[in-house]
């Protein structure tokens, strides 16, 4: 690998595309067999109940995973750990092509959940090769190649599922695409030597911590991440959540409300995917034209806010379409904006742990929200669009209440 001061703005280019290329396939294989593993959980015999605690391995083991992935990735570089997590997740598909038994479908989501990590790993690399002021353009650009992917993933693997054995051969191809994307990594991804994380000076102490981790350091990287970004974590959370539990039961309740076909409901999803492909391309620009990524995250949360009051209680499908044009946009800029502030607040050599922290953040909200909209549903329609706004109006008085005096304390730091 070249050094650092030798990687020129080709090398990086090029570099960039690629990771771009193996964002696409992740996002493209995934969005292939994801609508349809709860439908063969069924076919296995398995009841409802069962189901969801089978999908929610997925989530809980990401939880867990994810810090330590990320945190890895710090140490033994991200290439290595990004080659390892593909290795992995092919494996975990490979099994759900074998999943003629319910164990089987279990071991391959216990595989999945611990090192379906590539995504966070990516943003990492990301972070360490692209220079601070493109960093916007290129968060919002590699989001708009995995939105290309899901966009075009349920539609292809729905129209494979059709034919004979159609589960066992989307899992197949979903787990060559992982293949693929390992090949890629392997022969085109060639990072930098990046700055290393300090060792022990004891010879001893540095070959017992060569291919280690220790409790210590993950205590004082995460202890670092914590104080700089618990902030943002909390936004992150709330802003998060409240589309999550909207989308959780999304549609069950647009089919209740405007009495809408499954095929016209897979065509507001897709074309909300679209939306966000677009979005993305362009939130970088966004995200740079504000002088103040506070402000910018703000507006977005209040927009967050109006456009789920919006979503929850609009009277026709053309007012539901505007205000879901709405969400997607204002989403697809929150997510460029929070990755970025956290980024600029942290530092190269923790890069990984802070990703790997706020994807699972992310996965808390998907293991919680199901189960509250659920219960929420029992009551109203509109249930889980009210815990939305509400987790979004959190999220507005903390960025007013403590993001503002913690970014103007890093811009001081910063001069």
């Amino acid at each position: 690998m070249e050094g650092k001061e030798h990687f020129d703005e080709r090398q990086r280019q090029r570099l960039t595309y690629c990771i771009y290329l193996v964002g696409f396939l992740d996002l493209f294989g995934v969005s292939l067999l994801m609508p349809l593993v709860s439908h063969h959980a069924r076919e296995l015999g398995v009841s409802p109940t069962t189901v969801g605690m089978i999908l929610s391995i997925y989530g809980t083991l990401q939880l867990i995973s994810g810090p330590f992935v990320g945190r890895w990735s710090d140490v033994s570089g991200r290439r290595f750990v990004l080659l390892f997590c593909l290795f992995m997740t092919g494996v975990g598909y490979f099994l759900t092509s074998l999943a003629t038994t319910v164990l089987f479908l279990v071991l391959s989501r216990i595989a999945l959940g611990l090192f379906k990590h590539g995504m966070a790993v990516n943003k990492a690399l990301f972070a360490e090769i692209t220079p601070k002021e493109d960093r916007p353009r290129v968060f919002g650009q590699y989001n708009a190649c995995c939105n290309t992917g899901f966009i075009l993933g349920p539609l292809i693997g729905g129209y494979l599922s059709e034919v004979e054995g159609g589960f066992y051969t989307v899992a197949t191809i979903t787990s060559l695409l992982f293949v693929l994307n390992f090949v890629i990594v392997f022969f085109f991804v060639h990072p930098p030597m990046a700055k290393t994380l300090s060792r022990t000076e004891s010879a001893k102490d540095f070959t017992m911590d060569e291919f280690s981790l220790t409790i210590k350091d993950f205590i004082n990287s995460f202890r670092l991440i914590f104080d700089t970004c618990f902030d943002l974590f909390i936004v992150r959370f709330l802003m998060a959540f409240a589309i999550i539990i909207y989308r959780s039961n999304f549609s069950f309740m647009v089919q209740e409300e405007f009495d809408i076909t499954p095929k016209t409901i897979g065509q507001l999803i897709s074309y909300g995917s679209v939306v966000s492909t677009v979005v993305d391309m362009f939130a970088g620009r966004i995200v740079k034209f504000y002088s103040n990524e506070t402000q910018l995250i703000l507006h977005l949360s209040i927009t967050q806010v109006l456009t789920l009051i919006g979503l929850t209680f609009a009277a026709n499908l053309p007012m539901f379409v505007f205000f879901l044009t709405c969400l997607s946009v204002q989403n697809s800029v929150s997510r460029v904006c929070i990755t970025d502030m956290s980024v600029k607040r942290s530092n190269q050599e923790n890069t990984g742990a802070l990703l790997g922290l706020s994807a699972s953040l992310k996965s808390t909200a998907r293991a919680m929200a199901p189960f509250i909209a659920g219960l929420s549903l029992e009551i109203s329609n509109k249930g889980p669009g009210i815990i939305g706004i509400s987790s979004g109006v959190i999220a507005c008085v903390c960025i007013v209440t403590i993001l503002k005096s913690s970014d103007s304390d890093t811009h001081k730091k910063e001069d």
